[in-house]
């Protein structure tokens, strides 16, 4: 008898059953190796960079090590505070927004009952998403200068009183950022919500309505914890889109009114790249944005599993 060939064990073991599992996809890695150079090149490659350089005093002319000087100086500078200030006030707003708006006119649309009228008001809801971001924003300045769409309104009711520089104003500028798009209904987020609602068996909706549940209850009570999930993916979303956007606050004010009247961290990036040569400072800046867009990312995960296994316990029980 012969000895029978002995298993390969152990991390050497491992390797070999991994590369020959390469091997036999290799015309697959093959396909996927320029997307992978994209991606190091194009992406991670500038992220640590970024990392690296927000160590540094970095202005093309020279590159020093300084530590934590970069970090340090952005949670002392009065304009960098106020940034993360005013960002925390956009996200909170984006917040309510996100989760009642585009909730209740998806609503409003899943409870038609004409199919017709239903799928007119989804393209009316719909079609604004062909429309750049940049374009509505230029759009909401127009409205919001001293000769613009709101004045002229107000003016044209006798309310000349109430006319405002509503860019030009500490009190008025940041919520008129904030209410570029209102009523906030179209766009991605109407479309996921009535998704949500559409998918919801029609058999969990007529058991409620048996049971004599109206509208409103069944809304809080059947509809809304169906379409939690995709609460909390709008919200993150939301929170991390926001978190990298300074396009109105640019476009709109230029950070103003004052000095940090509209500034949010991206923008303060953004000026110290663009118009400082701040290199290190502004890498230090997107290091932290990252960092709390990771953070966000990961809680969506966890948020997101731990319904689903509430969902699979209710799911049980029944």
């Amino acid at each position: 008898m012969t000895a029978a060939t002995p298993k390969l064990a152990g991390p050497s073991g491992r390797w070999a059953r991994l590369a020959r599992k390469m091997w036999r996809s290799r015309v697959l890695y093959l396909l996927l190796l320029p997307t992978a150079i994209s991606l190091i090149t194009f992406y991670y490659g500038p992220l640590l960079s970024g990392l690296w350089h927000s160590f540094r005093y970095w202005d093309l002319k020279q590159d020093i090590f300084i530590g934590l000087e970069n970090y340090t100086r952005m949670f002392e500078e009065t304009a960098a505070l106020a940034a993360w200030r005013n960002m925390a006030v956009i996200l909170l707003s984006q917040l309510v927004i996100v989760s009642s708006m585009p909730l209740l006119g998806a609503l409003l649309v899943f409870r038609l009952t004409g199919g017709r009228m239903q799928y007119l008001w989804r393209i009316i809801f719909v079609l604004p998403i062909v429309v750049p971001g940049t374009v509505v924003v230029f759009v909401w300045r127009w409205f919001y200068g001293v000769d613009g769409g709101f004045n002229l309104l107000l003016r044209a009711v006798g309310l000349s009183s109430w006319t405002r520089i509503w860019l030009g104003e500490i009190s008025t500028a940041l919520p008129a950022i904030i209410a570029v798009g209102f009523p906030w209904v179209a766009g991605l987020n109407f479309l996921i919500y009535l998704a949500a609602l559409q998918s919801i068996p029609g058999e969990v909706i007529d058991a409620s309505k048996v049971d004599g549940a109206g509208p409103i209850r069944r809304f809080f009570s059947v509809e809304l914890p169906l379409v939690r999930p995709q609460i909390v993916l709008l919200i993150i979303l939301t929170f991390i889109f926001y978190l990298r956007s300074f396009d109105a606050p640019l476009i709109m004010t230029n950070g103003g009114p004052g000095t940090a009247g509209t500034l949010v961290p991206g923008l303060q990036m953004y000026r110290a790249i663009r118009d400082d040569l701040d290199l290190g400072y502004g890498s230090a800046i997107g290091t932290v944005l990252f960092i709390v867009m990771i953070l966000l990312t990961f809680l969506n995960f966890a948020l997101r599993a731990r319904i689903a296994r509430n969902e699979q316990k209710r799911g049980g029980q029944a």
